[in-house]
């Protein structure tokens, strides 16, 4: 095990993590909360870059990472930001306890967003940035953002790493080193986060939060981005006009996509995009999901009128569908007063999750695919033991 090599990689993700806790040291600037407030990030920063610069001391004798070094590097990363992302909401005081503390961001940075806080009005603005600012750092991995700024080897490290952080079944670059493929990645991830930004911004502000328009349309394209589950409201994301709640909807969808695609995009290659099996699969999953629930709930608006209007139907359905089956958890309403079909249908789309290469979680479009056509090919030859797939 190359000790030295982990230890100085891991001190790189020690002052990444400290530098991104700069973000919420300025939130808390700007809106004036106090020493206290500022000292529950600067303490931490100060913390995190002193160790990650004494871990840089050491010269390591091989450079190259052996595949079981990237995915203990991978475990070790995750455990360090966790233990040192949880102090700000303790020296706070916002969330005293540690182990609550730990709980909370280590359900940002894995975009689970499961919360311990019961009322996130209590809250700080540096705290509620920071809690939905880790679904975004969280959301594409964080050691593929580490492997922009770690030197690219002929041994392929690189892809040791990203093999290692990567959910999906298969992992490969979309151009041929793999520095640039992360921050292509990450420029499509960074590119994606600020139109929602700007998108948001055209709504008009919530009542009550007239003051809060851009900082919530920055906390809500976090949580989207990341398709985390972290709410900064009551009500999650009830208290959104109808037009945040399409725009937030379908930007869940887009973060749910491969972000490989994307590129193809760019690059000008549309009809590659659409010979994607898993992309043709993700899509009529979502229109056939958003149809069934939307059915569903027009047969519950016939027997109570009072419920819901037929477009309040079509958003809430098209809404809970894109949250659900990217696993960001969102909600714009109590879906579990709704029939049995909408709601079997929304648990099924919590297991399938997103396409491979997306933010969102779940088993993945592709393994799906390639479990049914696995099944398939079973079943047809007990039935014909002479059958042949087709290539």
């Amino acid at each position: 095990m190359n000790y030295k090599k982990l230890g100085k990689i891991l001190g790189k993700v020690m002052i990444l993590e400290g530098a991104l806790m700069l973000a919420p040291l300025i939130v808390s600037l700007v809106y004036r909360e106090g020493s206290k407030n500022a000292l529950a990030f600067a303490i931490p920063i100060a913390i995190l870059v002193m160790l990650g610069l004494v871990l840089q001391l050491p010269k390591p004798k091989r450079e190259g990472l052996y595949q079981k070094e990237g995915f203990a590097l991978v475990a070790l990363v995750w455990l360090t930001m966790a233990v040192f992302g949880a102090l700000p909401f303790v020296i706070s005081g916002d969330i005293p306890n540690y182990i609550d503390a730990l709980f909370e961001i280590t359900s940002g940075f894995t975009t689970t967003g499961a919360s311990i806080v019961t009322d996130v009005t209590a809250l700080a603005h540096s705290t509620l940035f920071w809690r939905s600012f880790s679904h975004w750092i969280g959301g594409m991995g964080i050691l593929v953002f580490v492997l922009i700024f770690i030197p690219e080897s002929k041994d392929g490290s690189a892809m040791h790493l990203l093999r290692a952080e990567s959910p999906g079944p298969q992992v490969g670059k979309i151009v041929s080193k793999m520095k640039v493929t992360t921050t292509i990645l990450y420029l499509i991830y960074l590119g994606l986060t600020v139109l929602q930004v700007i998108f948001l911004m055209f709504d008009k502000p919530i009542t009550g939060y007239e003051n809060e328009k851009f900082f919530f349309s920055l906390l809500a394209a976090f949580g989207c981005a990341g398709t985390g589950g972290f709410s900064f409201l009551p009500g999650s994301m009830e208290m959104f006009s109808p037009y945040s709640q399409y725009v937030m909807a379908t930007f869940l969808i887009l973060y749910g996509c491969n972000f490989g695609l994307y590129y193809l995009l760019l690059i000008g290659k549309v009809k590659e995009i659409f010979r994607s099996e898993e992309l043709r699969t993700y899509i009529l999953v979502v229109v056939v999901a958003v149809a069934l629930v939307f059915v569903s709930l027009v047969a519950k608006i016939e027997q109570f009128p009072q419920t819901y209007t037929t477009e309040e139907a079509f958003r809430h359905s098209f809404f809970q569908v894109a949250s659900i089956i990217t696993t960001a958890g969102f909600s714009t309403t109590d879906f579990n007063v709704w029939p049995v079909l909408a709601v079997g249908t929304l648990t099924i789309l919590m297991f399938m999750g997103g396409m491979a290469g997306s933010t969102a979680g779940g088993i993945k479009t592709s393994r799906i695919i390639m479990a049914s056509k696995g099944s398939y090919i079973k079943i047809r030859k007990l039935i014909n033991p002479r059958y042949v797939p087709k290539a």
